[in-house]
Order: structure tokens, then C-alpha cells, then sequence
């Protein structure tokens, strides 16, 4: 893991020369969160809720790199919890731990291909996470704790809501989805904000 953050904070030491002069460093750096999923259904017996914030770089205007924490609540007060096995009682739990993200946009203005006033940018997205939850969550009677690492590839739609913010929606999927026990398979919607 030490790893994996020294070379991310070097590759941004490395390509920072090769950015323009007059991109300063306060438009450099961003922050944002991506929001998964939430549930909050008045009279519901399900609350799901989860939040990702992040801190990030422009290495180029194009090309960001970004680090962030998650955390995932899950309270189911039926009797049944079918995700992704059948569970019988309450289940509540937390699920929480970090990720490396890198996305470059690779085109910067859909109008410019497509003139019908559409202004947004398409970008690519990979990331690493790892994810700490309950052996219990995947219906288990295990007591205990247990690491999620996953590889997450794909792109996305970012639509400038002023000069220095964007709402992004992005899909990813798992480059291994033998161990995506906590998406289940198929893809990752994310919905975000960037300022």
C-alpha cells in the first residue's frame, strides 16, 4: 500500500513539468465527494448511504490524479436481506476504507464535435480501493472483518457547473470480479461533485 502512494505522489512531481506555465497551483488542486447510493425512505426499513470525498491534482488541465476515503452505512430491519446471499434478521453495518483515482478527459468539449449547444467533457477513469467489510454483510455466520481490493476501470461524463467545479458521472467496473463480493457484478454508477 506504501507503495502505491509513493508512486502516485511521484508520478505528480514528474508530470507537473509538463504542464502549462500559467495553470497556477491553487487551480491545480480540487476537492469533491461521489455519492454511490442513498436511501433514506420515510417509513422504509432500509437506510443506505454512501459518501466518498476526495482531495486531487490537475497534473496537466486535462490529466487529475486524486486520493479519497469511503464510507458505506447499511441498516436493513426486515427479516430478509437478499444481497448477495439470503440472510434472515437485522443487519447493520459499516463499510469503510480509501482509493487512488486517476481520469484524463479525452475530449474537452462534446460541442465542438457535436454543435447542439452540449457542454460537457467525456473522461477515462481507473482506480484502486479497498474496501474493510463484515464477513457477516455477504451472509456468513463468520464473526470478523475482512479487505476488499479492486481495480476499477472506465469513463465518464463531467458537466462544468462554473469555473472551477463540475458534476461528474462516472461507470466503472471491476478488473476482478471474482473479488467485487461488495458490488456484486456489474457496473459502478458514481455521481460527484468537483470544486
Amino acid at each position: 500500500m506504501k507503495r502505491i502512494f509513493v508512486l502516485f505522489f511521484c508520478a505528480i512531481v514528474v508530470f507537473q513539468a509538463s504542464a502549462q506555465s500559467e495553470f497556477s497551483l491553487k487551480d491545480r488542486i480540487f476537492f469533491g465527494a461521489s455519492f454511490d447510493g442513498l436511501s433514506l425512505v420515510l417509513g422504509s426499513n432500509i437506510t443506505y448511504f454512501k459518501v466518498s470525498p476526495h482531495a486531487g491534482y490537475f497534473i496537466t488541465p486535462r490529466w487529475s490524479a486524486a486520493i479519497g476515503a469511503t464510507y458505506e452505512y447499511y441498516n436493513n430491519k426486515q427479516h430478509l436481506f437478499l444481497y448477495p446471499i439470503p440472510f434472515t434478521g437485522r443487519l447493520q453495518t459499516h463499510i469503510w476504507g480509501g482509493r487512488l483515482f486517476t481520469n484524463y478527459v479525452i475530449l474537452n468539449n462534446v460541442n465542438d464535435w457535436i454543435p447542439l449547444g452540449l457542454n460537457f467533457r467525456i473522461f477515462t477513469h481507473a482506480e484502486y480501493e479497498a474496501l474493510n467489510y463484515e464477513i457477516k454483510f455477504l451472509g456468513h455466520d463468520i464473526a470478523g472483518r475482512e479487505w476488499q481490493h479492486s481495480f476499477l476501470v472506465g469513463g465518464g461524463l463531467r458537466f462544468p457547473t462554473g469555473r472551477r467545479s463540475s458534476m461528474n458521472i462516472t461507470l466503472l467496473w471491476s478488473f476482478n470480479p471474482n473479488l467485487n463480493k461488495v458490488y456484486g457484478n456489474g457496473p459502478i454508477i458514481r455521481i460527484g461533485y468537483n470544486f
